[in-house]
């Protein structure tokens, strides 16, 4: 700062001098007070807004509702009791109307009904914000409920069938609000705010060997939570950065260095320490994540950052920027063990960091069994037995709660998901699904139909008898309808009047219960998809070529899309780093990235940019060259070794934006947007494969077991009348020797 000038140095001075120094020093200390005075507002800011689309949570296609009536419910999340501010649905979609009639829309927050639309004309838009109250959720969800009904004649007994009134909803409706970060206290509550792109922040440049296993096995419980991973690092001088989504309060944006980065654009490269320190701060924020790898260099490069900031920010001003780095950035001055969680801030918002060999007891922990137990900002894991014992069964509330009620007019769907891994253990995979499940009466004499159905395979249906009395219904799962994600759907039906039309459709009560569950039976043989699939729940090997650990960003993307689809264990499985081009000898299970395999045949290879599918010039099925930004993946088996071999196809390497799904064939083709083809290498159709599998000696001998109910009743029965009839010449044989 510039020093007051005392009398006598005033004399001396011009006065046009004099003037300009007050001037200057009251500008200087009225910049100091607006500064002081930004910074108290921030720190008494700690807001963090979310915004989440239906394609964040997995609705990636329009939802369609047409029929006489239709109803459907989707759960929002939100931070587990943590009141929310500013909060609504904003609800974008369309709809036709070419058969006519009364054609209603009801939009409901936790089922009480908000909205209530008369659908007029033959087409139209629906644009509506729906307010959401700002009460705690317990349960972390906030349910959106939407009803159809479509009436098209006046007489209760004519004909209701129509195709032609349709209502939309665009998977770009979105639940945006706002919540105060200070209420999140617990690493259970930080891991319920996450959002629909769940991010990990590792540090610039080469991760090592325990950090990069650490970021994995975080990517992938993300992952099979249902959010789309995204791996960010901390940036050095010199980078590039992606601004699009920050937020520069209005009053810091006359400040150094938080001016420039106003100022930038959607891109902007970094020119000192300083601007990453803003970086870490403000909302918005490039390296805003969710999780964080706590290695060593990383909080060096953080605490670096925020101090050249304090510096630039000047020292009057010390005071309040480390209160607001404590407040918004106080992962920056932390000290995380080893195998510690904690909940910490980057940007203004919470965050999960998680010590550098923590990685697979974190994992553990982020189970759905262990996660509501984290109840606390600080974890010290030193022991967490991540073997599940021996099982014959897996109940469906394993994989997540089973909920209510439905009322169900003339149909009602519901419908969980989970991976495959999840549902096996000791090489056993899900063999039969024992439903439980009640319906009220309704006023039809018609039964309703429950139907269920496995990845869009139709398993069992039945008639209800709908006493409101729990209803078992038992079927037996196919090999070719399981996949290393599952969605188990189950559909209700009921006739929506009674006989004769007499009665207005009314809708009425079904639940699926939460003794439902799986039963594990054989394994499955063979080294296509599924059978290698179902031989990763052990504890299988991950390997990747030391190349990867250069490159961070991209490499732990393509791990965490390859090991979801192989059907890898956040927790059991092993990490393999080995030098580039060094093979690795196949044994017990694995998933190979990028990297020779020695022990076993491939069935397809890859050479540059070409592509080969079969052993030999014989039986080639494919050879192309030109290709790029493509991905080889293939299921290979030798004696006890079983296996999924991912080859890049092109540079750069492939990085999946969407989840990879494999469960038919044992070759498969992967691009950007996930699985593009999958075929068996020696042209065996798909479906004829399966069929032949299912019929081998083990499989069918597993299908009869499964299938007793029809033909046990039978067998007995004969079996009696042979023991009648053995009963009966033992008698005449015996009034014959007398």
């Amino acid at each position: 700062m510039i020093p007051r000038p005392t009398f006598r140095t005033a004399r001396a001075l011009p006065a046009g001098m004099f003037a300009l120094l007050l001037m200057s020093g009251t500008a200087l200390a009225q910049s100091a007070d607006a500064l002081a005075s930004a910074l108290q507002e921030r720190i008494k800011d700690q807001r963090v807004t979310r915004q989440i689309a239906l394609s964040d949570i997995g609705i990636e296609t329009p939802l369609v509702f047409q029929g006489l009536d239709m109803r459907r419910d989707i759960y929002l999340p939100v931070p587990a009791g943590v009141p929310i501010q500013n909060a609504s649905i904003q609800v974008d979609g369309e709809y036709i109307r070419a058969d006519g009639g009364r054609t209603t829309a009801v939009f409901s927050v936790d089922g009480d009904p908000m909205v209530a639309r008369n659908l007029q004309g033959e087409q139209g838009n629906v644009d509506l914000s729906l307010p959401v109250s700002g009460k705690p959720r317990p349960g972390g969800f906030v349910r959106f409920g939407v009803a159809w009904a479509s009436v098209i004649s006046q007489d209760l007994c004519g004909d209701e069938r129509a195709i032609g009134n349709v209502m939309k909803l665009a998977p770009a409706s979105h639940f945006t609000y706002s919540y105060n970060s200070a209420h999140v206290n617990s690493i259970a509550a930080a891991w319920s705010t996450l959002p629909g792109q769940g991010s990990v922040l590792v540090p610039a440049g080469t991760l090592s060997k325990a950090g990069f296993d650490t970021a994995w096995r975080l990517g992938l419980a993300l992952e099979l939570a249902g959010k789309r991973v995204v791996v960010k690092t901390l940036p050095e001088v010199g980078e590039t950065v992606d601004l699009s989504g920050l937020t520069v309060p209005a009053n810091l944006r006359d400040v150094a260095p938080f001016a420039r980065l106003s100022s930038a654009g959607k891109s902007y490269r970094i020119q000192d320490p300083s601007e990453i320190g803003a970086l870490l701060l403000l909302p918005g924020s490039p390296f805003g994540a969710d999780m964080v790898v706590t290695d060593p260099a990383l909080l060096s490069q953080m605490r670096t950052a925020l101090d050249a900031l304090t510096q630039k920010l000047g020292a009057e001003s010390g005071a309040l920027v480390k209160e607001w780095r404590q407040k918004a950035a106080s992962l920056g001055s932390a000290t995380i063990a080893e195998d510690e969680l904690s909940l910490q801030t980057i940007a203004g918002r919470p965050v999960i960091a998680v010590g550098p060999n923590a990685g697979t007891k974190a994992a553990a922990l982020f189970d759905s069994f262990w996660r509501g137990a984290i109840d606390g900002s600080n974890v010290v894991v030193r022991a967490i037995d991540t073997n599940p014992p021996p099982r014959t069964r897996v109940a469906l509330t394993d994989f997540g709660a089973v909920s209510g009620n439905l009322d169900v007019v003339a149909r009602g769907d519901w419908a969980m998901n989970f991976d495959l891994a999840s549902a096996t253990t000791g090489g056993k995979v899900p063999s039969r699904l024992n439903l439980d499940v009640a319906a009220a009466p309704g006023a039809s004499n018609s039964d309703p139909v429950v139907s269920v159905f496995l990845n869009d395979v139709l398993l069992a249906a039945r008639k209800m008898t709908a006493n409101g009395q729990p209803e078992q219904l038992s079927a037996a799962i196919p090999p070719y309808a399981l996949g290393a994600q599952n969605t188990l759907r189950v559909s209700f039906q009921r006739q929506p009047v009674s006989d004769q039309c007499r009665e207005t459709p009314q809708p009425f009560p079904v639940s699926v219960l939460p003794t439902s569950y799986l039963d594990l039976g054989g394994s499955v043989t063979g080294s296509d998809f599924l059978s290698v699939i179902s031989s990763m729940a052990g504890n299988p090997r991950v390997v990747v070529p030391e190349n990867y650990l250069a490159n961070p960003r991209a490499s732990l993307v393509r791990v965490v899309r390859a090991a979801a689809a192989s059907g890898v264990s956040t927790n059991q499985a092993t990490l393999d780093v080995v030098p580039a081009g060094t093979p690795f000898a196949a044994s017990g299970s694995f998933l190979a990235m990028d990297v020779p395999v020695d022990g076993v045949t491939l069935k397809a290879h890859v050479e540059g940019d070409r592509l080969l599918v079969g052993s030999d010039d014989k039986s080639r099925l494919v050879d192309m060259s030109g290709l790029q930004n493509l991905a080889l993946v293939q299921a290979v088996a030798s004696g006890s070794s079983r296996g999924i071999v991912w080859q890049s196809i092109g540079e750069p390497a492939l990085v999946p934006q969407k989840p990879v799904r494999l469960s038919r064939g044992d070759v498969a083709l992967v691009g950007p947007e996930g699985t593009l083809v999958e075929l068996f290498a020696n042209g065996a159709d798909v479906n004829e494969a399966r069929a032949s599998a299912a019929d081998s000696s083990g499989s069918t001998l597993q299908r009869l077991w499964q299938d007793s109910s029809s033909w046990g009743m039978p067998l007995g029965i004969a079996v009696a009348v042979l023991f009648f009839l053995l009963l009966l010449r033992a008698a005449i044989v015996r009034r014959r020797g007398n």
